[in-house]
């Protein structure tokens, strides 16, 4: 199989690869040493670069030795400082490299911070900053860069913070969190406001803004989009011909990601575009300038003449001055009303209003909300909705709702709040009422817990390996190899090793804490011997069973993401890592899931860099994880 991303790179000398192997082994077995605190993550951004490097082929230049040296020199330094109880890099200005153990894999993540001398120390507003598309750039180059050069934009008085991102995701999946994050120990550090945080980016790093402010709106203050894209077919010149032919499910899964299916939400913030004027990728904001218009929003779409993929500097001095007016000005601490637009419950929250229940996933949901005052003032509120049956009002300050909150939702009124933090709506056929702080027991899709399959990469997972062969040689074959390939491709393109651990060893901590990757069969791994009673999907010698269809054959495979029976705050996933493949990545735009809630696979057909074997049947499970 092909390996896409990242491009094998070229084979150092052998003195240089017998020296930095030699010294980094020793730079890894003093770091071991240390205390195990968060802040080594410091030190051991720098060593895992050079070891990825090293190990993974990721060379580009043999120049590149003394790249790496300069990086292990570093990391003699941060070593010394931890072990002197030190973090001199808190301090320092101007360029900056950082990193942070990301919950996902528990890898260590870089990140680069420009900090100019102008900068207030703590509360300081910023930009975050989504950079372009680069094959080559894993941490090794990323580091390197961030240390020595300026990113696109050097906003007066601004810490500028470039997340990682996981290499070349188009920031998605765990390159969603990366930059998620990422924003996140900066607030918690005190180093930038989160009131006055601008998400920024060109190109790749313009699609993930136009993302990220799509997914995330009440995250930021002002948006600044440069080119990219913002959905699949329009980008992919996908014709209706080759859409028909296409499964109907990888095209309903472009309702995750396309920004135009949650254009709505694009309504509670200002946003900045720019394209060159001979830029292709312009079409993405004359899409959403058209998409924005149908809502009644006019698109502040500024255009760079006779310029293409590359910002026009006149007009690039000219979005800097509006992103900054916009990220100073005086706001409140939220808007009192709001629209939110979407098509799952994995992006579910806009400022005080979190949607909890869908009447179905993949078909647009729609909320408008209007409140007469700010809490804890606030005596009413009017709230509109289409496919949603439950959703939750949130005080968005410490303040709760100070009394009795008149609501009229849908045209029906209704009185709730009182002394609460939250106030509950359910909807029971064609009428709303009030209910508790929390959702009823029973099982049913809610935030965070709602698949497709790649769901659960983006929160804490463990890779959970048999401890025998499965019953079928087909399918062990298949096992053993899809298993492993799925661990390198996460090393190579998200940059991280991932946990594992052997059906035997999981202990109640991980059920606790962990989606668990189950691989394997009833035979070979007693955790989906445990659990596949509860699914579903039901698997035997003779075949796979999804309700009344049957697929017979020693050679039939289950796929699916289902609520963990052993601890349902957390998925099992049977049988797949990541969905989209190495075929996917030759454009960020077909990053996007392949799979749905379940499959089956016939594993006699050979897999490729497009599909992990046949696909003989795929769909989505309901609102309570029914089989439809």
């Amino acid at each position: 199989m092909v390996r896409i991303l990242p491009p094998p790179g070229v084979p150092l000398p052998a003195a240089d690869q017998a020296a930095l192997t030699i010294r980094l082994n020793q730079l890894t077995q003093e770091f071991s040493s240390l205390p195990k605190k968060r802040e080594n993550a410091n030190a051991e951004v720098l060593l895992k670069a050079v070891r990825f490097a090293l190990e993974l082929n990721e060379f580009q230049k043999p120049q590149e030795a003394e790249t790496a040296r300069e990086l292990l020199d570093e990391a003699r330094r941060r070593i010394d400082a931890l072990r002197a109880g030190q973090t001199p890099w808190m301090k320092q200005k101007g360029l900056v490299v950082r990193g942070y153990y990301s919950p996902i894999d528990g890898s260590p993540q870089p990140f680069g911070l420009e900090i100019p001398d102008d900068a207030q120390s703590s509360a300081a507003p910023a930009w975050v900053w989504l950079r372009g598309r680069a094959d080559k750039s894993t941490d090794l180059h990323f580091i390197a860069e961030r240390m020595k050069k300026k990113g696109q934009f050097s906003p007066p008085g601004c810490v500028v913070v470039h997340p990682f991102g996981r290499f070349c995701t188009g920031y998605k999946n765990a390159g969603e969190q990366d930059v998620l994050d990422v924003t996140a120990l900066m607030v918690r550090e005190g180093r930038i406001d989160p009131w006055r945080v601008a998400l920024a980016g060109f190109s790749m790093g313009g699609a993930g803004a136009w993302l990220l402010e799509a997914h995330y709106t009440d995250r930021w203050a002002v948006v600044h989009t440069g080119a990219g894209f913002v959905d699949v077919r329009r980008y992919q010149n996908i014709m209706p011909e080759k859409q028909a032919a296409m499964p109907p499910w990888e095209v309903t899964l472009w309702g995750q990601n396309d920004v135009p299916d949650c254009r709505r939400n694009l309504l509670n913030l200002p946003i900045v575009s720019y394209s060159g004027e001979n830029d292709k990728q312009r079409a993405s904001a004359e899409i959403m300038t058209e998409e924005l218009r149908r809502e009644g929003l006019a698109l502040t779409h500024l255009i760079g003449p006779g310029t293409e993929h590359k910002y026009h500097p006149e007009v690039q001095e000219d979005i800097q001055k509006r992103v900054m007016a916009e990220l100073l000005k005086p706001r409140p601490a939220y808007p009192l009303s709001i629209s939110w637009q979407g098509r799952t419950l994995d992006y579910s929250r806009m400022h005080w209003m979190n949607v909890t229940v869908l009447g179905e996933h993949w078909k647009e949901a729609r909320v408008d909300a209007q409140l007469d005052s700010p809490v804890p003032a606030a005596k009413g509120v009017t709230i509109t909705t289409s496919n949603v049956t439950s959703l939750r009002l949130e005080s968005p300050e410490k303040g709760n709702f100070s009394g009795a909150l008149s609501i009229t939702i849908d045209g029906q009124t209704l009185t709730g709040g009182g002394a609460g933090k939250a106030v509950l709506l359910m909807k029971e056929g064609a009428q709303w009422r009030t209910g508790p702080a929390t959702e009823p027991p029973g099982l049913r899709k809610r935030p965070g817990l709602q698949g497709p399959v790649d769901d659960a990469f983006t929160s804490p997972f463990l890779y959970v390996l048999p401890d025998k062969p499965c019953a079928s040689p087909a399918v062990d074959r298949w096992v053993q190899w899809e298993c492993a390939h799925q661990r390198d491709r996460w090393c190579w393109l998200m940059q991280g090793n991932l946990r594992q651990k052997k059906a035997g060893e999981l202990t109640a901590d991980d059920v606790k804490n962990f989606n668990l990757i189950l691989w394997g069969d009833t035979a070979a791994n007693s955790v989906i011997a445990k659990v596949i009673p509860s699914i579903p999907l039901q698997w035997t010698a003779g075949g796979v069973s999804a309700g009344p269809k049957i697929f017979t054959g020693d050679t039939m495979v289950p796929v699916c993401i289902y609520p963990n029976p052993l601890n349902t705050a957390r998925y099992v996933v049977l049988n797949s890592g990541l969905t989209f493949r190495e075929a996917h990545s030759k454009t960020n735009s077909q990053q996007n899931p392949k799979l749905p809630d379940w499959a089956v696979l016939d594993v006699s057909t050979p897999t490729d860099g497009t599909f992990p074997g046949k696909v003989v049947a795929a769909g989505f499970f309901g609102e309570r994880w029914e089989l439809k």
